[in-house]
């Protein structure tokens, strides 16, 4: 499943995501983990390594958790505050505030997992070479189809001198785009039929 295309479901999940960290962006505070998962998700597009997924949620986690315990603690400053005034049943604003903020801090790091990560950590081999919305896959220049290349059974050789095809496969070989086994064979191939 981990080199299969994403689903519509999974897209899905990822674009739930991204409209969650909007309003955190509106207001500031969420620029910086938005910062880790945009930069974790163009390093992975540029080296195709999903491992720098891996990280950007680390860090946003690792922010977020600041950002928790921070509210955490503002939160129970502010109620030991009113509560030692002998106001037992009277909390201020910033006890709510605090408590809320330490609540939408929680809720980011379920929301990262379940909406974000999963979902591409299942085609974590597929999203980083062909990217995450991406249905087919994406051609790659460093190998080439074994129909394309195998130039002997689609040619007929009576065109070419067997010295020019081996110049090619040569050519090929040495450019890394078959391997040496697959060289050999071709060579094999070609001196048989002469």
């Amino acid at each position: 499943m981990q080199n299969q295309p994403m689903s519509s479901a999974d897209q899905g999940k990822l674009l739930i995501f991204s409209l969650l960290l909007a309003p955190s962006l509106i207001f500031l505070f969420g620029i910086i983990p938005a910062i880790f998962l945009g930069f974790g998700i163009y390093m992975m597009k540029k080296n195709q390594d999903f491992s720098s997924i891996d990280t950007a949620v680390k860090n946003f986690k690792g922010y977020t958790w600041l950002a928790l315990i921070g509210c955490t603690l503002s939160s129970i400053y502010w109620g030991n505050k009113y509560f030692s005034a002998e106001r037992s049943y009277y909390y201020d604003d910033e006890f709510f505030v605090s408590l809320m903020f330490a609540g939408i801090a929680f809720a980011y790091l379920i929301v990262v997992q379940v909406l974000f990560y999963s979902p591409m950590n299942r085609h974590k081999e597929w999203v980083e070479v062909n990217g995450i919305f991406s249905t087919k896959p994406k051609s790659d220049n460093g190998s080439i189809n074994q129909t394309e290349v195998d130039i002997i059974k689609g040619e007929k050789l009576k065109q070419y001198s067997v010295a020019d095809e081996l110049t090619k496969w040569a050519k090929l070989k040495e450019d890394g785009h078959i391997s040496e086994e697959e060289f050999n064979e071709a060579r094999t191939k070609l001196l048989k039929r002469n």
